[in-house]
């Protein structure tokens, strides 16, 4: 059922920007999206003493810490194995127990704080012409590619640059989409990395990156943090495969996370290329699926039937193995 709300929220994103006209945003706005320079002394997030959690509204927070078995040694290694993998793509600083981060770099993190935070005057007139619509009963969307607006944040500071590439990141779109028919509001982004040098030994493992979620009219707000009921995260990384982050906020409070075409994870004593954890929170329990040379797709004549083997396919009873997890405390 998680993925078929997920599909529907991206597919009616998707017809809504199809029927605006490039220069309006739906309902006879314009669509306020322009190009957005920020400098920034680092990308990295971290918490400040004194101040508002940073960290507590990073997207992996929550399947980070919920890994964590109840019981040392009942996950058979996963959750440990399994966050060393993330931490390639998170860009993550471990507290002392690998069971948290205390600091990461990543670009979706980034965009989402910087909206978060209201640093953007564009982006909070996005915000702003959603609460507009949703005030008005409107349709209305703000979207980067329909004016040909590009975002770049810039990291002036070096601690953390690695590469000439790596310090500049661009977003090639954000988009905010109020639908007044599911009386909802829709955000997407997209990242593509710059493409390193070729004397770059080490470039960041991510190369693209999106999100994108799904939000009540009710208390949708134009400052501050915005609580999707869904949302939707991926990485696709040079080396180390793909992660993928379901997550659902509403009534059942679970996430889903699968790394496909997955290198160098040992769980159980194999080397599985494929892995999906799924995390009831409330049931304080994780569930292992696991797979290896599994294609996704099976190929039957001229039909294309899902493999059941492949751990993305798995169901209940497929688990290669159930454990008991940590209570997550205000679940974001």
């Amino acid at each position: 059922m998680r993925h078929s709300y997920l599909f529907a929220a991206t597919s009616i994103v998707t017809l809504v920007l199809a029927g605006c006209d490039p220069d309006t945003s739906g309902g006879g706005y314009l669509n306020p999206a322009t190009d957005v320079d920020l400098p920034l002394e680092t990308f990295r997030l971290r918490d400040t003493e004194g101040l508002d959690s940073v960290l507590q509204y990073t997207t992996f927070q929550d399947l980070y810490r919920g890994m964590e078995p109840a019981t040392e040694g009942n996950d058979n290694g996963s959750a440990m194995a399994i966050r060393n993998h993330l931490d390639n793509f998170l860009g993550t600083e471990p507290d002392s127990g690998g069971s948290d981060y205390i600091s990461l770099r990543n670009p979706l993190d980034l965009i989402n704080e910087v909206i978060r935070s209201g640093q953007v005057d564009n982006f909070n007139e996005g915000r702003r012409l959603m609460r507009d619509s949703i005030e008005r009963d409107e349709a209305a969307s703000f979207n980067t590619p329909a004016n040909d607006a590009l975002i770049r944040f810039t990291e002036t500071g070096s601690e953390d640059s690695a590469s000439q590439a790596d310090s500049t990141w661009i977003y090639v779109m954000l988009d905010w989409t109020y639908n007044p028919a599911m009386k909802k509001v829709f955000r997407a982004s997209q990242f593509v990395a710059r493409q390193p040098a070729e004397d770059d030994e080490s470039p960041a493992e991510v190369a693209s990156a999106a999100w994108s979620g799904r939000f009540s009219s009710n208390t949708f707000g134009t400052t501050g943090f915005n609580q999707p009921e869904f949302s939707a995260t991926s990485y696709t990384g040079r080396t180390l495969g793909n992660v993928e982050l379901l997550q659902e906020f509403m009534e059942t409070q679970r996430d889903t996370l699968t790394l496909t075409n997955a290198s160098g994870i040992v769980i159980n004593g194999d080397e599985p290329d494929c892995v999906k954890v799924i995390i009831n929170y409330g049931e304080t329990r994780a569930r292992v699926f696991t797979s290896k040379d599994e294609p996704a797709m099976l190929e039957e004549g001229d039909a294309r039937t899902r493999n059941p083997q492949h751990c993305g396919n798995q169901r209940s009873g497929d688990e290669a193995f159930i454990y008991t997890t940590i209570n997550v405390e205000d679940r974001q």
